[in-house]
């Protein structure tokens, strides 16, 4: 209960920044749009060769295709940091300043994408691949994984590093703040998924129940649902791109910045401290 009203009251103080400075709701919609086409236009064709089981075609297109759109996630996931930094500073922001921010580190950008999606593809293969040994493996990668990026966007925006030094800089200061050994989860988003998700998934899912017996009512059922979905993943997007720029500068030089309190920050995540090698959890 305790995390639930936790959660509670970090969303909604996030979600007044958001309300004051509704602009910042445009990167997670425009970084969608782009996905949307991009993924239509790289992964389309690598499906349709793997259906056609031509895998020397196919594989290139869809690792191409998650290279592609790990960029455009991180770029505006950037831009988005970068916004809602100068925001935390007293300074005006527009969409135009984070896009700035966030082309002037686009190399850096490209670089942190091929790890990420290098370290994505070898988690999938251990998963896929390797059985039950390899699926604890790779769940256990990738719960280190979480925790040694969980800063990782706000370090680019803000100190402009590239990908391995990234990766230094956003453990370094987890660790430096929260600690080697983590359990539990960020207590940010349940708000958004009790009041917007999971209705908007209840509305999919009835639509499909009666699309055989009413078929437009079931239509309509499913074009809200998507809809609010969509709502819901750009709201979602955005709280979480904020939260973590706060989250951020709390780590780095202990700063309360966002109206957030420092009990709110300390505690958005949940610590465990115990032996050091302690198998970490998940973010």
């Amino acid at each position: 209960m305790r995390r639930i009203k936790r959660g509670w009251a970090l969303t909604k103080k996030s979600w007044a920044l958001l309300s004051e400075h509704r602009e910042l709701i445009r990167f997670p919609l425009y970084g969608g749009i782009a996905t949307i086409l991009l993924g239509i236009l790289l992964l389309g064709p690598g499906v349709f060769f793997l259906d056609q089981h031509s895998y020397g075609a196919g594989i290139p297109f869809i690792v191409l295709g998650i290279y592609v759109l790990s960029v455009v996630g991180t770029y505006f996931s950037v831009g988005l940091a970068a916004a809602a930094d100068r925001i935390f500073r007293g300074q005006g922001a527009t969409v135009a300043d984070g896009l700035a921010v966030a082309r002037a580190n686009f190399v850096a950008i490209c670089g942190w994408a091929a790890l990420a999606t290098a370290v994505g593809v070898i988690i999938g293969l251990l998963e896929e691949q390797g059985g039950a040994f390899g699926d604890i493996a790779g769940r256990l990668v990738g719960a280190a994984w979480s925790l040694v990026t969980f800063l990782a966007v706000p370090v680019i925006a803000i100190e402009g590093t590239g990908p391995i030094a990234t990766l230094k800089r956003s453990a370094s200061l987890f660790r430096a703040r929260w600690g080697q050994q983590i359990t539990g989860n960020l207590a940010i988003g349940g708000a958004v998924f009790l009041l917007g998700m999971l209705p908007a998934l209840a509305l999919i899912v009835a639509g499909i129940v009666i699309w055989p017996s009413v078929g437009f009512a079931g239509a309509l059922l499913i074009v809200i649902g998507a809809l609010v979905l969509g709502v819901a993943l750009l709201v979602s997007k955005a709280l979480g791109g904020i939260f973590g720029v706060a989250l951020y500068r709390y780590a780095l030089d202990g700063d309360v910045v966002g109206g957030f309190s420092q009990e709110d920050l300390e505690s958005a995540v949940r610590v465990r401290r115990g032996r050091p090698g302690t198998t970490p959890g998940t973010i």
